[in-house]
C-alpha cells in the first residue's frame, strides 16, 4: 500500500494524480465520475493553492497535524 505525507497542497495532489494513474484512470474518466470540470481535477492534481487550502493547511502545521495518505492499488489482472 503506497504511502505518502501530504504537509501540503502540491503533495497531496501528487498523492490524488498517483492513485488515479495507478488505476489506469484517464481525468476526463474520473472528473465524470465526481461530477466536476475536468479543469478543477487538473488543478487539484498540480496541488494549486486557493484560500481554502492554504488556510487548511496552515492551520494543520499550527496544531503539529501531519496527514498521510495511503491506497490500495488495483489487483494486476493475469496476463495469460
Amino acid at each position: 500500500m503506497p504511502s505518502f505525507e501530504a504537509p501540503n497542497p502540491k503533495n497531496l495532489g501528487a498523492a490524488i494524480k498517483h492513485a488515479r494513474t495507478a488505476r489506469g484512470m484517464t481525468q476526463e474518466q474520473l472528473a465524470e465520475d465526481l461530477g466536476i470540470p475536468r479543469l478543477y481535477l487538473v488543478n487539484l492534481e498540480k496541488g494549486t493553492s486557493n484560500l481554502w487550502a492554504t488556510r487548511m493547511f496552515r492551520t494543520l502545521r499550527r496544531l503539529g497535524i501531519k496527514i498521510t495518505v495511503s491506497f490500495d492499488l488495483p489487483a494486476e489482472v493475469p496476463h495469460d
